[in-house]
C-alpha cells in the first residue's frame, strides 16, 4: 500500500516577532493509512414494490396492497431478528414515446435490517416471494463501528510515526513531542455477495474493511 507523505522542515525565524518569541522549533509531517479487516454483523436490504395502472389512484391502490403484503410476510420471517421500514414512496407518471401521457407508476421502497446475517438470503426470498418488484440493495455493516476505527486509526497513527522517524534521521534529526494529530479520513468498505437463485439465496456476507488515515507533526531535535 503506498502513503501520500509530505515533509516540512520550518523556518527558523518566523518572519514576524522572532526577536520576541525566539526560534522557531523545526518540525516533520507524515500522514498514514491502514486497515483492518472485521467481521459484519448487520446487513441491509432495500427492496421496492412497484406497479404501473392507468389512473394513480388503481396504480397506489395496487400498490398499497402489495407493499403491506411484503412488510407483513417479511415483518414475520424476521421473527424480532431486525426491522422493517419504509425509506422512500414516489408517484410518477408515464408517457409513451410520443410525449402522451400513459398512466402512472408508484414505487414504495422498503428497508429490512437484519441482526441475524443467517437468514439473509430467506429474507431477500420472502421478499420477492410477497411480490417485491426489485432488491435495490444489499449492504453488511456493523451495529458499531467505533472499535474497528479505533484500531484503524491507531495503526495509521504509528505508521505515520515510523515514517516521520525515517524522514527525520535522513535530515540528521531525531523526532521529538507530538504537535499535532489528525485524522484524514476512515472508510468502512461494504463488499457483497449475492450467489445464483438456490432454493434459498445463497449469501456470502465476507468480511469488512475499515480503513484509517491520519497526518501527524512532531517536533524535530538534534
Amino acid at each position: 500500500m503506498k502513503h501520500a507523505l509530505s515533509f516540512l522542515i520550518l523556518p527558523i525565524l518566523t518572519a514576524l516577532g522572532a526577536s520576541a518569541q525566539g526560534p522557531t522549533r523545526p518540525s516533520v509531517v507524515a500522514s498514514g493509512t491502514a486497515s483492518v479487516s472485521v467481521t459484519p454483523n448487520q446487513a441491509q436490504i432495500d427492496v421496492s414494490a412497484v406497479t404501473q395502472a392507468a389512473t394513480a389512484q388503481a396504480a397506489t391502490s395496487q400498490n398499497a396492497t402489495i407493499a403491506a403484503n411484503i412488510i407483513a410476510q417479511v415483518t414475520q420471517a424476521l421473527n424480532g431478528a431486525g426491522t422493517v421500514q419504509t425509506i422512500n414512496y414516489s408517484v410518477n407518471p408515464t408517457y409513451n414515446n410520443q410525449g402522451s401521457l400513459t398512466g402512472y407508476s408508484v414505487t414504495n421502497s422498503i428497508q429490512v435490517t437484519l441482526n441475524d446475517l443467517t437468514i439473509t438470503g430467506m429474507i431477500i426470498d420472502t421478499a420477492v416471494q410477497a411480490g417485491a418488484s426489485r432488491i435495490d440493495s444489499l449492504q453488511f455493516t456493523l451495529k458499531d463501528d467505533s472499535s474497528a476505527r479505533s484500531q484503524a486509526l491507531a495503526a495509521a497513527t504509528t505508521k505515520a510515526k515510523t515514517l516521520a522517524a525515517a524522514m527525520a534521521a535522513a535530515a540528521g534529526l531525531r523526532i521529538g513531542p507530538f504537535i499535532t494529530i489528525q485524522e484524514s479520513g476512515a472508510v468502512v468498505a461494504t463488499p457483497t455477495t449475492l450467489g445464483v437463485a438456490a432454493p434459498t439465496t445463497p449469501i456470502q456476507p465476507g468480511q469488512l474493511t475499515v480503513t484509517g488515515s491520519v497526518t501527524i507533526s512532531m517536533q524535530l531535535s538534534q
